[in-house]
């Protein structure tokens, strides 16, 4: 008894932290309807500020004043500089961003977001991870409370950390409960976050509840991100983003996203059911994020309204995907659109070509942005054709991974027998993913996928079973003919490689042109409409769901390829969201603006030597935003729009002039003698 009583104190603690984090995600969501992913990298911005003014800053206050570096009070007036900091950075993240979002699709919304933690997580990079030295750099926070502050519970002690955190969440959710129940804008805010267009009528400002909301949302993820560092003893990126959203969503789904105490009493359950879990697997890694999917699923299904919350429709119109500009009808069959058309062809191959007289390392960069693209590609199908979205693509690419692995080396199957194995098996993984999504749709889908992967990640990856140790599977790529997929010029994968991307498109364009494609077109606009008409939605979610699981786990087969190993470090949750960023950028309804994106996001920067981390996740997110806002369209209608442009100048200009006409005839009788 002593032990699990020790576990609960642990689970409490930390549960505490994901409530308050949450308390963050469900405000947001109540004031502007809008599921922010970029919530907890506010957080991890705000605890790296933190502790730079702790230790580092040596500007005004805190050259007038004496504190020594690392005490409490220079760490106190640290923190209250720091969420004042991230407070300013909320409202300009809701005035220059979501603001001009507003009345958008709330996917298009949730994409927005994450390009926001994109850039939250490059601007940390920068600031602070930007050469070796300062990324190996141990970095912690004091904790206020003295060592007295500290209980034995069984085999375990509650330190002044977990002490602390009992005593700021609870004073923070009751003033949050005084200040939305006693004060005049709080009860404004509900009023607004309940029925914006009646609190509009009744003179309260949208514009003021939006920002108010970010501002406080801000504050409360800062605070968490502080919290959450004091507690584990050390400060480090892969603690405060991705893994701690999925906690941090876990906990608002559990307690319901309309209800401001259900986040804190989603917090609790989802601490103390990950601690138990770890106590009950005898710490086994990756089960606690394991028991989070599982718990996400069955709330989505079973409850989606959470523990406090009100059910809520999502949305039947997807709107991601732009209408993409087309040639006139009267210029499709000319000369001059098949001069261009050849003209592209002719690029294609000789951005291809380059292969011929690259060296291994141009040639293994090119091949990762192939295989990057042939996932964006699986992606599209998914949201592009039919608008089911899913954010845990790159863990079925994964999955793929770790089957041809599995068929290839462990069985020692043929080699093009593993890769149909491989496509079956990411196929069937996929379809099992894609039956919540008969139940849950738009943003919940997208939390569940997201959670997926999470769970893939830190478990599935490295059981024992799939992976065969941590190290993972070594494979040896094998020998096609006269090419040697290992050879050291990694020329013969790359054009490999590419020969699967384009019989993967041509497949993916042979689909949306046939009866499949406007099945999966009638499921993307609106879901009723469509189920109104006869469309069968139960067989086209499914089918859009096996075909792109199948395209990402063959790219995932040829990654593993390219690595010559199969281990769970390179499946990142994080990748998932490059994914994302890939996929917008190049163009979501198009099938070569996977192209585009993975060559712009994934090749470009390291083809021109960008090796400092910050670059990739600040030029996506800025990209992302850009796409998002001004030309959704992405890369993809950029090119289109130019071909149009071309199109048409080339057909004006070798159009035939018409023959002059000729002069009159003069008239009867009429000489130069008359």
């Amino acid at each position: 008894m002593s032990e699990l009583a020790a576990y609960l104190a642990i689970g409490i603690t930390q549960g505490l932290v994901y409530g308050l984090l949450a308390l963050g995600i469900v405000l947001v969501y109540k004031g502007s309807r809008v599921l922010n992913f970029a919530h907890p990298y506010f957080g991890l911005l705000c605890a790296f500020l933190t502790w730079w003014m702790t230790y580092q800053a040596s500007f005004p206050p805190f050259s007038w004043l004496p504190l020594a570096e690392g005490s409490k009070p220079r760490f106190v007036l640290s923190a209250v500089i720091g969420l004042v900091l991230i407070a300013l950075y909320g409202a300009g993240v809701e005035h220059g961003v979501m603001r001009r979002l507003r009345g958008a699709p709330r996917l298009v919304n949730l994409v927005a977001t994450i390009a926001l933690a994109q850039g939250a997580l490059g601007l940390t990079l920068l600031l602070f991870n930007r050469t070796d030295q300062q990324a190996s750099q141990f970095r912690s926070l004091p904790v206020i409370l003295g060592d007295g502050w500290s209980w034995v519970v069984g085999d375990r002690v509650i330190t002044p950390a977990e002490f602390q955190i009992m005593m700021v969440v609870p004073i923070v959710c009751l003033a949050s409960a005084l200040f939305f129940t006693r004060t005049k804008f709080g009860v404004a805010v509900r009023a607004a976050a309940e029925n914006v267009e009646t609190a509009r009528l009744l003179g309260i400002s949208a514009d003021r509840v939006s920002q108010f909301v970010w501002v406080t949302g801000a504050v409360l993820a800062g605070l968490a991100g502080i919290l959450i560092t004091q507690r584990s003893g050390s400060l480090d990126i892969s603690s405060l983003s991705t893994g701690f959203l999925v906690r941090g969503l876990a906990a608002a789904l559990v307690g319901g996203l309309t209800s401001l105490p259900g986040a804190v009493v989603g917090g609790l359950i989802v601490g103390v059911a990950e601690s138990l879990s770890s106590w009950l697997f005898d710490n086994e890694p990756g089960i606690p994020e394991t028991m989070m999917f599982a718990v996400v699923i069955a709330f989505l299904v079973f409850r989606p309204g959470g523990i406090f919350g009100q059910r809520e429709d999502t949305e039947d119109k997807v709107a991601f995907v732009p209408t993409l500009r087309d040639l006139p009808a009267r210029l499709r069959h000319t000369a001059a659109a098949r001069g261009v058309r050849t003209l592209g062809y002719v690029a294609a191959v000789g951005v291809t070509g380059i292969a011929f007289v690259s060296g291994s390392e141009t040639n293994g960069i090119l091949t990762e942005g192939v295989i990057f693209a042939m996932v964006g590609v699986s992606l599209t199908v998914l949201m592009g054709y039919s608008g089911q979205i899913s954010l845990g693509h790159w863990g079925l690419a994964g999955v793929g991974a770790f089957a041809f692995a599995n068929f290839a080396t462990r069985s020692n199957l043929p080699f093009f027998l593993a890769l149909l194995l491989t496509v079956v098996v990411g196929m069937l993984v996929s379809l099992l993913i894609g039956l919540p999504a008969l139940r849950i749709r738009g943003m919940y889908l997208a939390v569940a996928t997201l959670a997926f992967n999470l769970a893939a990640e830190f478990y599935l990856f490295k059981s024992r079973a799939i992976a065969q140790s941590t190290a993972g599977i070594i494979v040896d790529p094998p020998k096609l003919g006269p090419w040697e997929l290992d050879d050291p010029s990694r020329r013969p994968l790359f054009f490999f490689s590419v020969v699967l991307l384009v019989l993967v498109m041509l497949v993916c364009r042979s689909l949306a042109r046939g009866r499949t494609g406007r099945g999966f077109y009638a499921l993307r606009e609106n879901e009723k409409a469509a189920a109104t008409l006869g469309v069968g939605l139960t067989k086209y979610k499914l089918l859009a769901f096996a075909v792109s699981g199948g395209i990402a786990a063959l790219a995932g087969a040829l990654y593993a390829l390219q690595l010559e190993r199969a281990q769970s470090l390179t499946w990142t949750t994080a990748t998932s969201l490059v994914i994302i960023s890939v996929v917008m950028i190049g163009g979501i309804g198009s099938l070569s603006g996977s192209v585009f994106g993975a060559l712009l996001v994934v090749s470009l920067p390291k083809l021109i030597k960008f090796s400092n981390p910050w670059v990739v996740p600040i030029g996506t997110g800025i990209a992302l935003l850009i796409v998002i806002i001004k030309a959704r369209g992405g890369l993809a209608g950029a090119v289109q729009w130019l071909r149009g442009s071309m199109v048409e100048a080339i057909d004006e200009m070798s159009q035939t002039p018409p023959p002059a006409p000729a002069p009159p005839a003069p008239a009867a009788g009429s000489g130069a003698g008359s």
